[in-house]
C-alpha cells in the first residue's frame, strides 16, 4: 500500500499567518488601549489624592478660624507690654486702618500694617489677586487667583510666655478680658491655671497661588502656598504642586431666613440693615473682597483647580469649568480636576 505524506500547504500556511496577525494585531490594541487607560486611571487618582491632601491642609484651619481659647470674640482682646494692663490697645485700634502697633517686632508687619494682630478679621481674603504686603515665592503669585487667610489661636496651651513671639493671655474665668502679647511679659494677674488661664500661640496663615513650584523642572507649574507665622515674621512653604488656581467665598448670615431678599421681621430692633443675633446659617455668599460690614462669616466655600504635572499626548482638556463667578477654557494637553468643599466655621463670631 502506498502511503503519501503531505505537509502544510501554501494556502494553509497564509490562512494560520493571517490568523496570527489578527490574533496578535488585537493583543497589542488591548495592551495599548489598556496602557492608556491605566495613565488616564493613575493621573485622575494622583489629581483626586492632591486635592485631598490640600483640602485636608486648608480645612482644619478654616474650621478654627476665630478660635481664641476660651473666647470666640476677637473684641474683648487687648494688646499689652511689659505685663502692664495700663495703656492697653483694644482690637478695634489693631487693624489695617488704625495706626501700627508700636512696639511690635518689625517681622510682624511685613505682610501689611497690622496684618498679623488684626484679631477682628478671623477670616479674610482677596479676590483674583495677590494684595498681602509680603512678596509671594516662586515666581510670584499667580494671576486671577484669591487669597485666604485664617486667624485662631494655636490648639495647644504653653507652658510659659516667650519673647518674640505673638500670644494670647487667655481666661475662663474672664472671657471679656483678654490678652495679646508679643515681649513675653505677662500681667500679675491673672496668674496662669492650666485650666482657667493659659497662654497660646497666636495662628496666622495665608493661603495662596506661585506661578512656579518648587524642584528642578517645576517653572510653569503652579503651587498652593502658605505664609504662616512664627516667631520672627512670616515663613513661606509649598503645600501642593499643580494647585491652578484656588477661588474662595463667605457665606454669611443676612438673617433672610426665608429668602425674600430681606431680614426677617423682629430680627433688626436697630434698623441698621444687619440681624442683631444671627443664627449662623449662609443665606448669601460673597467674594472676599465684597464682604459687607459687620455681617458674620458662617462659612468658607472654596475651589481648588487640580493640574497635572506633564502634558498628555493626544489629550486635549476642552472642557469649560465654571465656577466661583469664572469661567475658564484651557485648551490645552493637561489633564485637571475641579474640587469644592465648603466648610463651616466652628466658632463663627455672634455680634
Amino acid at each position: 500500500m502506498n502511503l503519501r505524506q503531505r505537509g502544510i500547504g501554501l494556502i494553509e500556511l497564509l490562512v494560520a499567518l493571517a490568523i496570527g496577525s489578527v490574533l496578535i494585531v488585537g493583543a497589542v490594541y488591548v495592551y495599548s488601549q489598556s496602557r492608556s487607560s491605566y495613565r488616564v486611571s493613575d493621573a485622575t487618582s494622583r489629581l483626586q489624592e492632591d486635592a485631598r491632601y490640600a483640602l485636608s491642609i486648608i480645612e482644619p484651619d478654616v474650621q478654627l478660624a476665630g478660635y481664641y481659647g476660651f473666647s470666640n470674640s476677637p473684641d474683648d482682646f487687648k494688646y499689652i507690654t511689659g505685663g502692664s494692663t495700663a495703656g492697653v490697645v483694644p482690637a478695634s485700634r489693631m487693624q489695617a486702618a488704625s495706626a501700627a502697633l508700636a512696639g511690635l517686632a518689625s517681622g510682624f508687619q511685613d505682610c501689611g500694617n497690622n496684618f498679623a494682630v488684626n484679631l477682628v478679621a478671623t477670616v479674610e481674603g482677596s479676590n483674583d489677586t495677590y494684595a498681602l504686603g509680603c512678596g509671594a515665592q516662586a515666581g510670584g503669585a499667580e494671576a486671577n487667583t484669591d487669597t485666604l487667610t485664617i486667624r485662631r489661636a494655636s490648639r495647644v496651651a504653653q507652658a510659659a510666655a516667650t519673647a518674640n513671639r505673638l500670644q494670647l493671655l487667655v481666661s475662663r474665668l474672664s472671657p471679656t478680658n483678654q490678652y495679646m502679647l508679643s515681649d513675653g511679659s505677662l500681667p500679675a494677674s491673672p496668674a496662669l491655671a492650666a485650666d482657667t488661664v493659659q497662654v497660646r500661640d497666636l495662628v496666622v496663615r495665608s493661603y495662596y497661588i506661585s506661578a512656579d513650584s518648587e524642584g528642578p523642572a517645576r517653572a510653569g507649574l503652579p503651587a498652593l502656598r502658605v505664609k504662616t507665622l512664627l516667631d520672627d515674621g512670616f515663613d513661606d512653604e509649598q503645600v501642593m504642586p499643580g494647585v491652578e488656581d484656588l477661588q474662595v467665598q463667605f457665606g454669611i448670615d443676612t438673617g433672610d431666613y426665608d429668602n425674600d431678599g430681606v431680614i426677617d421681621p423682629g430680627l433688626d430692633a436697630d434698623s441698621n440693615g444687619i440681624p442683631d443675633a444671627p443664627r449662623g446659617i449662609a443665606t448669601r455668599y460673597v467674594d472676599p473682597d465684597a464682604l459687607p460690614v459687620g455681617f458674620q462669616v458662617v462659612s468658607v466655600r472654596i475651589w481648588l483647580m487640580m493640574r497635572s504635572a506633564q502634558f498628555e499626548a493626544g489629550f486635549v482638556d476642552g472642557r469649560t469649568y465654571d465656577y466661583a463667578g469664572k469661567s475658564v477654557t484651557p485648551n490645552d494637553g493637561n489633564r485637571r480636576m475641579l474640587v469644592s468643599r465648603t466648610i463651616q466655621l466652628r466658632n463663627a463670631r455672634q455680634l
